[in-house]
């Protein structure tokens, strides 16, 4: 029996790891946490994400339909105007290592297939050159793995709060002159995961303003934070790629990840079976992974040349918005949602399905 061994016991590693028992393989995960679900820095988290269950579900050959849960309704805060976005496509899913999780519920099924699972075992950068052809990668946001494998990525700086909560299913975007990015919340299995973050430094000033304006906005205030900063495959607009040499890379760290809006679960979950895939056939995986990520460079450019230089003026959109009148945005927002347009922006997120 061939042995695969996979370097990341998160969401993308473990859909790889069910894949690969399933057809025969002894599978070895390793990560460099004390246990599954992915980096302690990120996780327990909850997360909002476009994605068609029924259709991802056939072709990773895992029901995913237990642990993502539609949403309920996601508004926008541009300053003191709220607009509300179309949920329909919109579902939101924990990650980590609750109950309820996906990360729980792909630990169960490797468990019951045989997977065997090694933590508290890091990847160094001397352990590169030693692994076997076909190792898998997973390694999700952490800069130290893009740095050993020298993978161009973009830096993020930013503030998180989470933990129970009241409500579930619900998720917010907020905009805010003083950062590169979005707060965001997202919350599911009454669990909330609040991001305020930004590709430069992100000064309490700038957190305090937002948490206020939720609070008003919302009645939501949560009063624990903590600066992180992490990594994200965005650096080039060549950044996506399944293969360094012959070592397989599955989740984040390929690249397969929405430059716009920076929408990662689908395409961990995605690539989490090519990943398998790549295993026994590098051709056919790579033939998937390229149809799946073939709008990253455009839609990179578009970020990085258009999307940018727009970004900053949230006091402009603000004014457009309340002059066009708040209701007929969003019934132009919402017709451009149903159309499905294939080569929207970011509907690179549900670019794997079509």
């Amino acid at each position: 029996m061939k042995k695969v061994r996979i370097y990341g016991a998160g969401m993308s590693g473990m859909i790889a790891a069910v894949n690969l028992a399933r057809d025969g393989y002894e599978v070895e995960a390793f990560d460099g946490e004390s246990g599954y679900g992915g980096s302690r820095i990120y996780n327990p988290s909850a997360h909002t994400t476009p994605i068609d269950i029924g259709r991802t579900s056939e072709y990773v050959g895992i029901d995913l339909s237990p642990v993502f849960h539609p949403l309920l309704a996601c508004p926008w805060y541009y300053n003191e105007t709220k607009a509300q976005a179309p949920a329909g496509r919109l579902f939101t899913v924990e990650r980590g290592s609750r109950p309820g999780s996906i990360d729980t519920m792909l630990y169960a099924m490797c468990l019951e297939l045989g997977v065997e699972f090694h933590f508290d075992a890091p990847l160094d950068k001397d352990d590169i050159p030693k692994l076997d052809p076909g190792t898998i990668i997973a390694c999700g946001l952490i800069p130290s793995a893009y740095e050993m494998l020298d993978i161009p990525y973009l830096r993020w700086y930013g503030w998180l709060s989470r933990g129970e909560c009241g409500f579930s299913n619900y998720a917010w975007i907020y905009l805010d002159p003083a950062i590169t990015e979005f707060g965001y919340l997202s919350s599911v299995n009454n669990y909330y995961f609040d991001f305020f973050y930004s590709t430069r430094p992100v000064g309490r000033d700038a957190l305090d303003r937002y948490v206020d304006r939720m609070r008003r906005s919302e009645g939501v205030e949560h009063r624990e934070w903590e600066y992180v900063s992490g990594a994200v495959p965005l650096g080039r607009p060549d950044n996506p790629s399944l293969f360094r040499g012959d070592l397989i890379m599955c989740g984040t760290i390929s690249g397969a990840m929405d430059p716009v809006m920076w929408f990662g679960i689908l395409g961990a979950i995605m690539t989490g079976r090519i990943a398998a895939m790549a295993v026994s056939d590098r051709a056919a995986a790579a033939s998937e992974f390229a149809r799946f990520t073939k709008r990253f460079r455009a839609a990179w450019y578009f970020k990085n040349h258009v999307f940018n230089y727009i970004r900053p003026h949230v006091s402009a959109m603000e004014k457009a918005i309340n002059l066009i009148g708040v209701p007929r945005v969003e019934h132009m927002v919402g017709v451009v949602e149903r159309r499905n347009l294939p080569g929207s922006i970011p509907g690179y997120a549900m670019l794997g399905l079509r």
